[in-house]
Protein backbone atom coordinates (compact mmCIF):
# COMPACT_ATOMS: atom_id res chain seq x y z
CA UNK A 1 0.00 0.00 0.00
CA UNK A 2 2.82 2.29 0.99
CA UNK A 3 4.49 1.46 -2.28
CA UNK A 4 1.32 2.43 -4.19
CA UNK A 5 1.03 5.74 -2.35
CA UNK A 6 4.72 6.38 -2.97
CA UNK A 7 4.26 5.52 -6.67
CA UNK A 8 1.33 7.93 -6.98
CA UNK A 9 3.32 10.67 -5.24
CA UNK A 10 6.22 10.15 -7.58
CA UNK A 11 4.18 10.04 -10.77
CA UNK A 12 1.21 12.27 -9.82
CA UNK A 13 2.21 15.02 -12.19
CA UNK A 14 2.26 12.46 -15.03
CA UNK A 15 -1.29 11.29 -14.21
CA UNK A 16 -2.45 14.90 -13.95
CA UNK A 17 -0.86 15.76 -17.28
CA UNK A 18 -2.52 12.73 -18.91
CA UNK A 19 -5.96 13.69 -17.51
CA UNK A 20 -5.53 17.29 -18.54
CA UNK A 21 -4.43 16.14 -22.00
CA UNK A 22 -7.58 14.04 -22.40
CA UNK A 23 -9.72 16.97 -21.24
CA UNK A 24 -7.93 19.22 -23.75
CA UNK A 25 -8.58 16.79 -26.61
CA UNK A 26 -12.26 16.67 -25.68
CA UNK A 27 -12.48 20.43 -25.48
CA UNK A 28 -10.59 20.84 -28.77
CA UNK A 29 -12.89 18.35 -30.47
CA UNK A 30 -15.96 20.20 -29.26
CA UNK A 31 -14.39 23.50 -30.19
CA UNK A 32 -13.56 22.27 -33.69
CA UNK A 33 -17.15 21.09 -34.24
CA UNK A 34 -18.42 24.52 -33.26
CA UNK A 35 -15.80 26.20 -35.44
CA UNK A 36 -16.72 23.95 -38.35
CA UNK A 37 -20.34 24.93 -37.81
CA UNK A 38 -19.42 28.62 -37.71
CA UNK A 39 -17.21 28.31 -40.78
CA UNK A 40 -19.93 26.40 -42.60
CA UNK A 41 -22.44 29.12 -41.75
CA UNK A 42 -20.07 31.84 -42.94
CA UNK A 43 -19.32 29.99 -46.16
CA UNK A 44 -23.01 29.42 -46.70
CA UNK A 45 -23.75 33.13 -46.21
CA UNK A 46 -21.11 33.93 -48.84
CA UNK A 47 -21.95 31.24 -51.37
CA UNK A 48 -25.76 31.48 -51.16
CA UNK A 49 -25.97 34.94 -52.83
CA UNK A 50 -23.43 33.80 -55.45
CA UNK A 51 -25.41 30.65 -56.16
CA UNK A 52 -28.62 32.68 -56.25
CA UNK A 53 -27.13 35.22 -58.68
CA UNK A 54 -25.69 32.45 -60.82
CA UNK A 55 -29.07 30.75 -60.88
CA UNK A 56 -30.72 34.00 -61.93
CA UNK A 57 -28.10 34.45 -64.67
CA UNK A 58 -28.70 30.93 -65.99
CA UNK A 59 -32.46 31.50 -65.77
CA UNK A 60 -32.10 34.83 -67.59
CA UNK A 61 -30.28 33.26 -70.52
CA UNK A 62 -32.69 30.37 -70.46
CA UNK A 63 -35.61 32.81 -70.65
CA UNK A 64 -33.92 34.69 -73.49
CA UNK A 65 -33.64 31.43 -75.39
CA UNK A 66 -37.29 30.62 -74.66
CA UNK A 67 -38.35 34.13 -75.71
CA UNK A 68 -36.37 33.78 -78.93
CA UNK A 69 -38.16 30.51 -79.64
CA UNK A 70 -41.55 32.10 -78.90
CA UNK A 71 -40.74 35.01 -81.22
CA UNK A 72 -39.86 32.61 -84.01
CA UNK A 73 -43.09 30.70 -83.44
CA UNK A 74 -45.08 33.96 -83.49
CA UNK A 75 -43.37 34.96 -86.73
CA UNK A 76 -44.35 31.67 -88.32
CA UNK A 77 -47.96 32.16 -87.22
CA UNK A 78 -48.00 35.72 -88.57
CA UNK A 79 -46.49 34.61 -91.86
CA UNK A 80 -49.27 32.09 -92.38
CA UNK A 81 -52.19 34.48 -91.92
CA UNK A 82 -54.50 34.85 -94.90
CA UNK A 83 -53.72 38.54 -95.39
CA UNK A 84 -50.06 37.64 -95.99
CA UNK A 85 -50.97 36.04 -99.33
CA UNK A 86 -52.45 36.89 -102.68
CA UNK A 87 -54.98 34.34 -103.87
CA UNK A 88 -54.87 33.93 -107.65
CA UNK A 89 -57.53 32.07 -109.59
CA UNK A 90 -56.72 30.18 -112.76
CA UNK A 91 -59.05 31.77 -115.31
CA UNK A 92 -57.13 30.77 -118.42
CA UNK A 93 -59.69 28.12 -119.38
CA UNK A 94 -61.76 29.28 -122.31
CA UNK A 95 -64.48 26.77 -121.73
CA UNK A 96 -65.38 25.00 -118.50
CA UNK A 97 -67.67 22.08 -117.93
CA UNK A 98 -69.86 21.65 -114.87
CA UNK A 99 -67.30 19.24 -113.39
CA UNK A 100 -64.41 21.67 -113.80
CA UNK A 101 -63.37 23.76 -110.81
CA UNK A 102 -61.40 26.99 -110.61
CA UNK A 103 -57.90 26.36 -109.38
CA UNK A 104 -56.50 28.81 -106.86
CA UNK A 105 -52.92 29.54 -105.95
CA UNK A 106 -51.60 31.33 -102.86
CA UNK A 107 -48.68 33.66 -103.48
CA UNK A 108 -46.85 35.18 -100.54
CA UNK A 109 -47.32 38.95 -100.57
CA UNK A 110 -45.75 39.96 -97.25
CA UNK A 111 -42.98 38.70 -95.00
CA UNK A 112 -42.07 39.46 -91.40
CA UNK A 113 -39.08 40.02 -89.17
CA UNK A 114 -38.92 41.36 -85.63
CA UNK A 115 -36.92 43.98 -83.75
CA UNK A 116 -36.73 45.66 -80.35
CA UNK A 117 -37.25 49.32 -79.55
CA UNK A 118 -34.07 51.06 -78.37
CA UNK A 119 -35.51 54.58 -78.07
CA UNK A 120 -38.88 56.27 -78.49
CA UNK A 121 -40.77 59.46 -77.74
CA UNK A 122 -44.47 60.01 -77.06
CA UNK A 123 -44.62 63.64 -75.87
CA UNK A 124 -43.66 65.46 -79.08
CA UNK A 125 -45.73 66.58 -82.07
CA UNK A 126 -43.38 64.61 -84.34
CA UNK A 127 -42.61 61.51 -82.31
CA UNK A 128 -40.23 58.83 -83.51
CA UNK A 129 -39.04 55.34 -82.59
CA UNK A 130 -35.62 53.74 -83.09
CA UNK A 131 -35.31 49.95 -83.43
CA UNK A 132 -32.27 47.67 -83.31
CA UNK A 133 -32.28 46.39 -86.88
CA UNK A 134 -31.17 48.08 -90.09
CA UNK A 135 -30.09 47.57 -93.67
CA UNK A 136 -27.86 44.59 -92.84
CA UNK A 137 -31.03 42.87 -91.57
CA UNK A 138 -32.89 43.61 -94.81
CA UNK A 139 -34.87 46.61 -93.59
CA UNK A 140 -35.78 49.40 -96.02
CA UNK A 141 -37.68 52.66 -95.95
CA UNK A 142 -41.49 52.57 -96.00
CA UNK A 143 -41.83 49.12 -94.46
CA UNK A 144 -44.82 48.68 -92.16
CA UNK A 145 -44.16 48.26 -88.45
CA UNK A 146 -46.58 46.43 -86.16
CA UNK A 147 -46.79 45.60 -82.47
CA UNK A 148 -48.11 42.24 -81.23
CA UNK A 149 -51.57 43.86 -81.02
CA UNK A 150 -51.76 46.43 -83.82
CA UNK A 151 -50.21 49.10 -86.03
CA UNK A 152 -47.10 51.01 -84.93
CA UNK A 153 -46.06 53.05 -87.96
CA UNK A 154 -43.73 53.03 -90.93
CA UNK A 155 -39.93 52.87 -91.33
CA UNK A 156 -38.64 56.32 -92.27
CA UNK A 157 -34.83 56.03 -92.31
CA UNK A 158 -32.40 53.12 -92.18
CA UNK A 159 -28.74 52.83 -91.18
CA UNK A 160 -26.62 49.69 -91.12
CA UNK A 161 -27.74 48.55 -87.65
CA UNK A 162 -30.73 50.71 -86.75
CA UNK A 163 -33.93 52.12 -88.23
CA UNK A 164 -36.20 55.02 -87.30
CA UNK A 165 -39.98 54.79 -87.41
CA UNK A 166 -42.69 57.38 -87.84
CA UNK A 167 -45.41 56.13 -85.46
CA UNK A 168 -49.13 56.84 -85.50
CA UNK A 169 -48.60 59.58 -82.84
CA UNK A 170 -46.96 61.88 -85.40
CA UNK A 171 -48.57 64.89 -87.07
CA UNK A 172 -47.62 63.67 -90.54
CA UNK A 173 -49.26 60.25 -90.12
CA UNK A 174 -52.00 59.27 -92.59
CA UNK A 175 -53.25 55.67 -92.58
CA UNK A 176 -55.95 54.35 -94.89
CA UNK A 177 -58.42 52.58 -92.60
CA UNK A 178 -61.52 50.44 -92.89
CA UNK A 179 -64.56 50.13 -90.62
CA UNK A 180 -65.58 46.56 -91.45
CA UNK A 181 -69.02 46.77 -89.80
CA UNK A 182 -70.13 49.32 -92.41
CA UNK A 183 -67.47 48.61 -95.07
CA UNK A 184 -66.43 52.25 -95.05
CA UNK A 185 -62.92 53.55 -95.74
CA UNK A 186 -61.49 56.58 -93.94
CA UNK A 187 -58.17 58.08 -92.87
CA UNK A 188 -56.61 57.79 -89.43
CA UNK A 189 -54.71 60.89 -88.25
CA UNK A 190 -53.25 62.14 -84.97
CA UNK A 191 -54.00 65.53 -83.41
CA UNK A 192 -50.73 65.98 -81.50
CA UNK A 193 -52.14 65.38 -78.01
CA UNK A 194 -52.72 61.96 -76.43
CA UNK A 195 -50.38 59.26 -77.92
CA UNK A 196 -53.07 56.68 -77.25
CA UNK A 197 -55.80 58.45 -79.23
CA UNK A 198 -56.20 59.13 -82.96
CA UNK A 199 -59.09 60.21 -85.19
CA UNK A 200 -60.81 58.56 -88.12
CA UNK A 201 -61.75 61.12 -90.79
CA UNK A 202 -63.81 61.03 -93.99
CA UNK A 203 -66.71 58.92 -92.69
CA UNK A 204 -70.06 60.43 -93.79
CA UNK A 205 -72.53 61.54 -91.14
CA UNK A 206 -75.37 59.28 -92.29
CA UNK A 207 -73.40 56.11 -91.48
CA UNK A 208 -73.86 54.41 -88.12
CA UNK A 209 -70.71 53.59 -86.17
CA UNK A 210 -70.80 52.11 -82.69
CA UNK A 211 -68.41 52.49 -79.80
CA UNK A 212 -66.11 49.47 -79.72
CA UNK A 213 -66.12 48.91 -83.48
CA UNK A 214 -62.73 47.83 -84.80
CA UNK A 215 -60.74 50.07 -87.12
CA UNK A 216 -58.50 48.06 -89.45
CA UNK A 217 -56.01 48.82 -92.19
CA UNK A 218 -57.79 48.97 -95.55
CA UNK A 219 -55.03 47.38 -97.62
CA UNK A 220 -55.26 50.29 -100.10
CA UNK A 221 -51.51 50.94 -99.95
CA UNK A 222 -48.30 49.08 -100.60
CA UNK A 223 -47.24 49.46 -96.98
CA UNK A 224 -49.75 47.84 -94.64
CA UNK A 225 -51.38 44.45 -95.17
CA UNK A 226 -55.16 44.50 -95.08
CA UNK A 227 -57.02 43.81 -91.86
CA UNK A 228 -54.42 44.81 -89.25
CA UNK A 229 -55.97 46.36 -86.13
CA UNK A 230 -55.40 50.09 -85.70
CA UNK A 231 -57.73 50.62 -82.77
CA UNK A 232 -61.34 50.69 -81.62
CA UNK A 233 -63.97 53.42 -81.71
CA UNK A 234 -63.95 55.30 -78.41
CA UNK A 235 -66.31 58.17 -79.17
CA UNK A 236 -68.51 59.32 -82.06
CA UNK A 237 -69.86 62.82 -82.48
CA UNK A 238 -71.31 64.96 -85.22
CA UNK A 239 -71.57 68.69 -85.66
CA UNK A 240 -74.53 70.46 -87.18
CA UNK A 241 -74.20 70.93 -90.94
CA UNK A 242 -70.97 68.89 -90.93
CA UNK A 243 -70.39 66.43 -93.75
CA UNK A 244 -68.36 63.88 -91.79
CA UNK A 245 -68.46 62.31 -88.35
CA UNK A 246 -65.85 63.02 -85.69
CA UNK A 247 -64.62 59.60 -84.60
CA UNK A 248 -62.18 59.21 -81.73
CA UNK A 249 -60.13 56.00 -81.90
CA UNK A 250 -58.36 54.32 -79.00
CA UNK A 251 -55.15 52.95 -80.51
CA UNK A 252 -54.43 49.25 -80.01
CA UNK A 253 -50.69 49.78 -79.49
CA UNK A 254 -49.46 51.15 -76.16
CA UNK A 255 -46.72 53.47 -77.40
CA UNK A 256 -45.51 54.32 -73.89
CA UNK A 257 -44.59 50.70 -73.18
CA UNK A 258 -43.52 49.48 -76.59
CA UNK A 259 -40.63 47.00 -76.79
CA UNK A 260 -41.17 44.30 -79.41
CA UNK A 261 -42.17 45.21 -82.97
CA UNK A 262 -42.67 43.31 -86.23
CA UNK A 263 -41.43 44.80 -89.50
CA UNK A 264 -43.42 43.85 -92.61
CA UNK A 265 -42.02 43.73 -96.13
CA UNK A 266 -44.24 43.88 -99.20
CA UNK A 267 -42.48 41.48 -101.56
CA UNK A 268 -44.12 43.04 -104.64
CA UNK A 269 -43.94 46.67 -103.67
CA UNK A 270 -41.40 47.77 -106.30
CA UNK A 271 -43.50 46.14 -109.03
CA UNK A 272 -46.67 47.87 -107.83
CA UNK A 273 -44.92 51.22 -107.39
CA UNK A 274 -43.56 51.05 -110.93
CA UNK A 275 -47.13 50.76 -112.20
CA UNK A 276 -48.40 53.53 -109.93
CA UNK A 277 -45.67 55.85 -111.21
CA UNK A 278 -47.46 55.96 -114.56
CA UNK A 279 -50.41 57.79 -112.99
CA UNK A 280 -49.75 61.52 -112.88
CA UNK A 281 -52.22 62.24 -110.09
CA UNK A 282 -50.98 59.47 -107.82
Amino acid sequence: MNNLIEFIKNYFHHFLAAVLLVICFVLIGNSMSYNRYKIARICQSITMPIEKSWGKLIHHFSLNKENEQLLQQNLELLREQENMYLVKEDTTLTQMSETDSIHTERIRMYDYTYAHVTYSTTDKPFNYIVIDKGSKDGLERDMAVLSPVGIVGVVSDVSKNFSSIIPIPHLDTRISALVPTINQVGTVVWDGKDPGIAYLNDVPQHLEINIGDSILTSGFSTIYPKGILIGTVKEVSSEQNATFLTIKVKLATDFKNLDLVYVVKNLYRSEIDSLKANFKDE
